[in-house]
């Protein structure tokens, strides 16, 4: 590949997506979208100032997603020989209305739920040869009821705002440290290519039904790209750090890690192997408990570093009365729906979920 050098700043000054470069612990440059997105958003870049903490977390050769003034954009960040470079990319939504989208998985959870009791009423209507003849037939298709279910869970919380989930989440005080070690306990059984290292007594402010669902989303996505996935839970300050490491799997292909987090990833639909934008709900919940999450692409695969706020000794947030809300997975357990798109369809038994 032949390459070639621009002089000066000539290219970034008239580019229309907000750029900043940092060295030596300060802010070397930023164009004139970055001033002008500055100005609206108040996000402390000022040239001679270091970069403000959501900056200067990130690893080079991340990506993540920030809200600033209502707007949600995607940064990236590139090492590069006079400093690190951060672009700002706004992120914008389109496509089914979120009522509809609402109303759509409520029909498929309905129809789920009568798929589920046919199945158990034609099991149930075979004699006790048959069903040990066909037990390995019905694996496959609980199988897929659980994807299909996985589907509508993510559905749900995609297509509704922060401020919608905030409306109706049920936040308690949560022990993140014994959250992570259920989570060990349950992966163990279902597979060894997963570890974790658990700092005790964190604890914070969080729905624990949607946090379970999103750490499993990352333990997925490391499983899927093979290797040994390792989550670590430290405090660091004020906040517990989770890191997701996937050990000796592929790392992302180029194409795919600058898609991510940036709403274009229709290309990848119909690639088998997962529902493709898992990583955009674990933004969305990660933000909603005020913590942020960023994504780094190594030789040796990815890395996921996520933080949230501790809960501080004493304090205790003004919980919010959630409305009654039907959650129906048919007893499957979240762990077998969430890796429903990694585990061999020998885990869906039949004697499990039909008897």
């Amino acid at each position: 590949m032949e390459c070639f050098t621009l002089s000066g700043n000539a290219y970034f000054d008239s580019l229309a997506q907000p750029v900043l470069l940092a060295a030596d612990g300060v802010i070397q440059y930023q164009n004139k979208a970055m001033e002008e997105l500055e100005r609206s958003c108040g996000l402390g870049a000022a040239l001679g100032q270091p970069p403000p903490e959501a900056l200067a977390a990130l690893e080079p050769e991340s990506v993540t997603r920030l809200e600033l003034a209502g707007v949600s954009y995607q940064v990236r960040t590139q090492a590069t020989e006079a400093g690190v470079l951060y672009t700002f990319q706004e992120v914008r939504e389109d496509g089914l209305g979120k009522y509809e989208a609402i109303r759509l998985c409520g029909q498929m959870r309905s129809s789920l739920g009568e798929t589920l009791v046919a199945l158990q009423q034609l099991f149930d209507g075979m004699v006790e040869t048959e069903q040990l003849k066909l037990e390995g037939r019905f694996n496959p298709l609980l199988k897929q009821y659980s994807r299909i279910l996985r589907m509508v869970f993510s559905t749900e919380l995609l297509v509704q705002s922060e401020e919608d989930l905030k409306s109706g989440w049920n936040p308690t005080s949560l022990s993140l440290s014994s959250l992570v070690n259920r989570l060990q306990t349950e992966l163990g059984p279902l597979t060894r290519q997963f570890a974790c290292e658990v700092e005790g007594n964190l604890v914070v402010w969080a729905d624990e039904r949607l946090l379970r669902q999103a750490l499993l989303n990352l333990v997925l996505n490391g499983l899927q790209a093979g290797g040994q996935v390792e989550m670590k839970l430290r405090r660091a300050g004020e906040q517990a750090l989770i890191v997701v490491t996937t050990v000796g799997g592929k790392p992302m292909e180029p194409q795919a890690f600058s898609r991510l987090g940036g709403g274009e990833q229709a290309a990848d639909s119909f690639r088998p192997g997962g529902l493709h934008f898992g990583m955009e709900l674990c933004w969305k919940i990660f933000r909603l408990h005020n913590g942020t999450l960023a994504v780094t692409n190594g030789e040796a695969g990815v890395q996921v570093t996520g933080r949230i706020p501790l809960l501080r000794t004493g304090e205790q947030p003004t919980a919010r009365s959630a409305p009654n809300r039907l959650d129906y997975d048919g007893g499957i357990p979240d762990v077998l729906v969430e890796l429903s798109d990694y585990l061999p369809e020998e885990w869906y038994s039949v004697s499990e979920f039909l008897d």
